[in-house]
Order: structure tokens, then C-alpha cells, then sequence
């Protein structure tokens, strides 16, 4: 086994280790294909499983979050879905060669703009480009910087309207718990340890046909050649991936975060080479760098093309820092990083101002997972839409298992991780030593002077350089391709 190989078994978590194992046996119960669908089940819920697996080795990282749906909200919701929208990527849709599918999430303001900091880069060097959103436009953060930025939520919002009263076809409920008990045996885990998994799965069915039938109609509309799928490799998402390629399109990833040995996603057994499987994945992946190459097992071509928006955005770094820390979260154990910052706080005193910045799926609650921290004078709530904003004007970053660590190193930021149930598999020693205790963590401050010159210099084998370049060159090449075939 070569060092590269040793290096990513040790960071494999035991969860994704047993999901390998499983799929490298390949029984049959993967590839079953319930009626009515084009992937197997197992495509359906195996990241779902890797995640119940995980939890009980490190926790849940799930967010509980207040309820805010209400019938009127959603009679509204449905209203605006069936009234005329310049939004509407359904009924707007027009012929394009590349569709970049994106979730919507990944915005940044720029001059009173909503910038798509994942595609909209690669979408303005695309002759031929429209940007598909999930969610609402436009965005809080103003109106898409990038046209035509479309969005799919009327669409989800008449497939809601159009499920209400339909039901499942008769035995999918039986083959879906028969499927899970088995997957469930298989794992070592009791065979009603899936159950909740079962039941999301249900509830997706009984929508799941008029979204794809939405779907279909804008892919028919607009025909692309290509698609960038954000989070193709989330296999839940396998019809709606298959669907693209049905209509002839050469689906890609474009990488938006972490991904490593130890991320359900990004990592596949024997099985899916299997063609029911590899449906459900796009055909190639696109990465940050070969770092992030190299750190996964995924069965489709794997192209590190880099960051465009982190090139631009760590070019304008500020080179002389204020004692600045920035704490992340990665959302693991939250009174544990409450009381981690607030006793940080009164460890450097003065000397050192500190912000917060919660993971975006935790933001609207930060205040109930983070009370004392979120009371105590002189700690902020980081709220920058862009991280790299932050990054801009801090000093030092500490975290335990986020992309962001990686980042901070290219905007010239020291790091300082933490000790956590991830962190190991996470990110391993590429940072040095961990620190489980906050004198600890002052003592490493006290090593570090403000005012200093920092340099923000990115490891060009985490981010590749000249992005939009490699991404030009790349696109010619498989505009080639397709041609050639």
C-alpha cells in the first residue's frame, strides 16, 4: 500500500469504512430498482445511512430549527408557483448550451448584487450559460449579479400543490422497509435502525414524479449539452441526475466544500460500477485542487480546476492584521464551543478581539445553540455573507473541521485547529497540533504579535491556479469530446 494509499485509509471514518465494505460486497439488495424510479434504491438513502452511522460514533450535527410553515404561507407560496414570473425556470426556459443547477446557497454581495461565488465565474467565461437556482429570486442578498439566473422554486412549489392527495404505489412502502431492514442487518445495526430514513424516503416518493416532471420540461426547453449539477454527487439526488443525462447532457460537480476520505458522498465501493448506479452520479467531478483529487474514491473523472473566487478575493487581503480571531463551527458539540469561546474571551482579555461565525445551517439559531457567547460583550456574531470578507481583516482562525480552515491559510490567516470527534479524519495534521484546551490556545496567541505582515499565499495543490483559465481550456476540451462521439 503507497503512503497516499495509507494516508486515506487512516482518515477513512469507521462509518464510511462499513458503507465501503458493504458496496465493495455488492449484494443485489444495492442494486434493487423499485417501481417507478431508475436507481436503485441504495442511491436513495446510502448518505443518509453513512450520517445515522456516524452519529453514533461522533454525535449529531443536526440543527433543530423553529417551524415557520403555515397554510396561508403556503397557500401564497403555491400562488405565486402558478402566477407569470420572469424567475421561472420552467416557463422561461429558452435553449442553452450549459445549465449551471445550483442550489443558491453559495452568495456573496457584490455591489448590490447576488454573486453565485461557486458558478457565477464559470458561467460569465461560458459563451452559451444559464444559472438554475433551487431557491427563491431574488435572494435577500439583492438580485443575481450573473443573467440569466433563473430559479426553480415555482416549480417545487406546483409540484407541492399537484402531490397533495396522491399515494404511493401499492408494495414501494413494503420494498422500502424490506430494503432498509436488510441494508440495516448487513451494517451490524438493529433492523429497525433505518426507519426514519424510511420515512423521508416515503414522503420524497409521493413528490418526487411532478418535480421530475418539471425538471423534464425545462431540460426540454432548453436542451444543454452540459450541466453543472451542485451536489450531483449526493446520490438522493440519482433521478433528477439521470434525468439530465437522458436528455443528453454531460453532467459535472463543481466542488463547493469540504470533501475527503471521510465524506459519504465523495465515496464509492466496487458496486457502483455497476451502469443502475452510475446513473445516479455525474460523469465527472471538478475540484479545488489535486489535494481534494486525491482525497476521495469517486468512480467518475476527477479534474481539479480550482477557486476563482478565492484567487480574487485573497489577492485583496489586507497585509497588516488586527489581532482578529475568528472562531468557526462546524456545528459538533455546541455548548462545548459556547463555553470554548467565552472562556477564550476572558483568557485573552483585551488584547485580542473575537467573532464567531456559525456554520450557515445553524445562522438563524446561533443565539439558542450559542447563548452565553451571543450575550457576552465583546464577542460578535460574524454575519458577513462571504466568509473571505472576514478572512480579509483576521489574524487567526481556529476551527475543528471546515473547508474555512483551509481557506484562512490562503488569505495568509494563522491557524489553529481544535480538537473534536471530526477533526482526525477531517482534516488530520495539516495543521499541526490540536488543542483541547483554551490555555492552551492562549499560549499559542501569545506567539503571535498584531500589526504583522501577512502574506496571503495559496498551496497551489489545494487550489489550483488561474481557474477561469483551466476552466476554458477544460471546456473546449470536452465540447471536443462530444463532437468527436
Amino acid at each position: 500500500m503507497s503512503e497516499d494509499s495509507r494516508d486515506l485509509e487512516a482518515r477513512t471514518s469507521a462509518a464510511v469504512r462499513a458503507i465501503l465494505d458493504l458496496e465493495n460486497e455488492a449484494p443485489d439488495a444495492l442494486l434493487e430498482i423499485l417501481p417507478g424510479t431508475t436507481v436503485p434504491f441504495w442511491a436513495q438513502v446510502r448518505v443518509q445511512i453513512a450520517w445515522a452511522l456516524s452519529q453514533q460514533q461522533t454525535g449529531s450535527v443536526a440543527v433543530a430549527s423553529t417551524a415557520t410553515w403555515s397554510r396561508w404561507g403556503e397557500a401564497k407560496r403555491v400562488a405565486r408557483g402558478y402566477l407569470p414570473s420572469r424567475w421561472d425556470a420552467v416557463r422561461r426556459a429558452t435553449s442553452h448550451d450549459v445549465c449551471f443547477y445550483v442550489s443558491g446557497v453559495t452568495l456573496s454581495a457584490t455591489q448590490g448584487r447576488a454573486r453565485n461565488w461557486l458558478v457565477d465565474d464559470f458561467a460569465e467565461a461560458t459563451s452559451d450559460a444559464v444559472v438554475v437556482q433551487l431557491l427563491p429570486l431574488p435572494s435577500s442578498v439583492g438580485r443575481p449579479a450573473f443573467r440569466p439566473t433563473l430559479t426553480m422554486e415555482p416549480a417545487t412549489a406546483r409540484s407541492r400543490w399537484r402531490e397533495r392527495g396522491t399515494t404511493i404505489a401499492p408494495g414501494y412502502e413494503t420494498a422500502v422497509h424490506s430494503l432498509l431492514a436488510e441494508y440495516a442487518r448487513r451494517l451490524d445495526q438493529p433492523d429497525d435502525a433505518f426507519a426514519a430514513i424510511g420515512q423521508r424516503a416515503l414522503r420524497n416518493e409521493k413528490l418526487r414524479p411532478f418535480q421530475l416532471d418539471e425538471l423534464h420540461r425545462m431540460l426540454d426547453r432548453m436542451r444543454p449539452s452540459l450541466v453543472f449539477y451542485d451536489n450531483g454527487s449526493y446520490t438522493y439526488n440519482g433521478e433528477s441526475l439521470g434525468l439530465m443525462k437522458d436528455a443528453g447532457a454531460y453532467v459535472v460537480e463543481p466542488q463547493h466544500g469540504w470533501i475527503g476520505p471521510s465524506h459519504a458522498a465523495y465515496n464509492f465501493g466496487r458496486v457502483f460500477e455497476d451502469p443502475s448506479l452510475r446513473r445516479a452520479l455525474p460523469d465527472e467531478l471538478l475540484t479545488f485542487g489535486e489535494y481534494w483529487s486525491e482525497s476521495i474514491r469517486h468512480p467518475g473523472r476527477v479534474t481539479a480546476i480550482g477557486k476563482p473566487h478565492l484567487e480574487r478575493q485573497a489577492a485583496s487581503a489586507e497585509t497588516t492584521r488586527p489581532k482578529q480571531i475568528l472562531v468557526v463551527s462546524s456545528r459538533t458539540d455546541p455548548a462545548r464551543t459556547d463555553a470554548f469561546v467565552v472562556d477564550l474571551h476572558h483568557a485573552v482579555g483585551a488584547d485580542w478581539a473575537i467573532a464567531f461565525r456559525p456554520h450557515p445551517g445553524e445562522r438563524a439559531e446561533s443565539a439558542r445553540r450559542y447563548p452565553r457567547l451571543s450575550s457576552t460583550p465583546g464577542i460578535t456574531i460574524d454575519t458577513e455573507p462571504d466568509v473571505y470578507e472576514s478572512l480579509k481583516r483576521t489574524a487567526v482562525v481556529i476551527g475543528e473541521a471546515s473547508t474555512v480552515l483551509f481557506e484562512a491559510r490562503a488569505f495568509g490567516c494563522e491557524v489553529i485547529p481544535r480538537e473534536s470527534a471530526f477533526a482526525e479524519t477531517v482534516i488530520g495534521d495539516a495543521f499541526g497540533p490540536r488543542v483541547t484546551e483554551v490555555e492552551e490556545t492562549a499560549t499559542r496567541l501569545q506567539t503571535l504579535v498584531g500589526g504583522q505582515e501577512m502574506a496571503a499565499v495559496s498551496d497551489p495543490r489545494i487550489w489550483a491556479p488561474d481557474a477561469v483559465g483551466t476552466y476554458t481550456r477544460w471546456l473546449v476540451e470536452r465540447h471536443h469530446e462530444r463532437v468527436v462521439e
